[in-house]
């Protein structure tokens, strides 16, 4: 494994690669440290000043420290003085990780370099390099798409990278185990806004967040109009998120669990990810909830099926 950097500065405005980093940061903070081991700081509420103190404490824990900050693009070339000092002499075995969306400020791109950190840069592709983009994303989701069903991806998608690298993830699934897809394949499983809309909602209820839960649903039952139609790839999900927190609290290797779990390798790389960080109470909490649906739609009690679900949302978010 390569060695870490002492800082780390991520810019551009592609927005799945840059959640990709955020990703792994976490990941690997949460597997060298546990649970909440990543400390997080959003500028412009956290100064420069403030990131600077956190990454020159020390801690009694042994092993690195990773502390990442969103939004650094909105701090102001004259307040980062202390950031200078502190990336220019960092606490062992820290990792401070700076993400901006756009173009960083030049001063702070120099205060990395001068600290053999590493830059990089991740720019969304232009409208008409779309196409490409998507091949080379679902390469590395192991499909193969031809020119055709790149374009008829973007055409029925649109052309904002993360829905479009969402949709893929959503395609290799429908599809596993065959990895080819043709155009008419594309137009035939894709399903544009409403369905990942859906993988969307699944997230936001795996990771209890009520406010967006409640928002993703009220929209797409106001788009689709048939909230049944969510039923079942929520409660998949809570499923298979729940089986991987299971055994991970039963103390099986994460590789294990990975490979227990009847989908495709990246969908279970996901879900144990997902296991690590998600309260095992809240998913069962849900998975209860759901089940109380069920018994009440089958015994024909209850309100209509909007309300039904939005209630259930509730309560499966705690």
């Amino acid at each position: 494994m390569a060695a870490l950097k002492p800082v780390y500065l991520i810019t551009g405005d592609d927005d799945a690669k840059i959640d990709a980093w955020r990703a792994r940061v976490r990941a690997r903070a949460e597997t060298e440290g546990g649970a909440g081991a990543l400390e997080r700081f959003d500028a412009p509420e956290s100064s420069p000043d403030a990131v600077a103190a956190a990454a020159a404490s020390l801690t009694l824990g042994g092993g690195p420290r990773y502390l990442l900050v969103d939004d650094a693009g909105a701090w102001k070339a004259g307040d980062l003085e202390p950031l200078e000092v502190a990336i220019a002499d960092p606490a062992p075995e820290t990792v401070l990780v700076l993400i901006v969306r756009g173009k960083p400020l030049a001063r702070l791109r120099k205060a990395v370099d001068d600290a053999g950190g590493e830059v990089h840069e991740h720019l969304a592709p232009k409208p008409w390099k779309l196409p490409g983009w998507v091949v080379e994303r679902a390469r590395e989701q192991g499909l193969s798409l031809d020119s055709e069903a790149a374009k008829a991806l973007v055409s029925g998608v649109g052309n904002r990278p993360t829905r479009l690298l969402r949709e893929l993830e959503k395609l290799a699934l429908a599809v596993h185990p065959a990895t080819r897809l043709s155009a008419a394949d594309v137009e035939e499983l894709a399903s544009g806004e409403a369905g990942a809309g859906v993988y969307d909602l699944a997230d936001a209820l795996v990771a209890g967040d009520r406010p967006r839960t409640l928002a993703l649903a009220e929209g797409l039952i106001a788009r689709e109009g048939r909230p049944g139609t969510l039923l079942f790839p929520l409660v998949r999900r809570l499923r298979e998120v729940h089986q991987a927190s299971r055994l991970l609290d039963a103390g099986l290797a994460e590789q294990k669990v990975a490979g227990s779990l009847s989908v495709p390798p990246w969908v279970a790389k996901r879900t144990v990810a997902q296991a690590r960080t998600a309260s095992r109470d809240g998913l069962e909490l849900a998975l209860c909830a759901f089940a109380d649906l069920e018994a009440r739609s089958r015994s024909g009690e209850g309100l209509d099926e909007a309300t039904e679900l939005s209630l259930t949302l509730a309560r499966a978010t705690g």
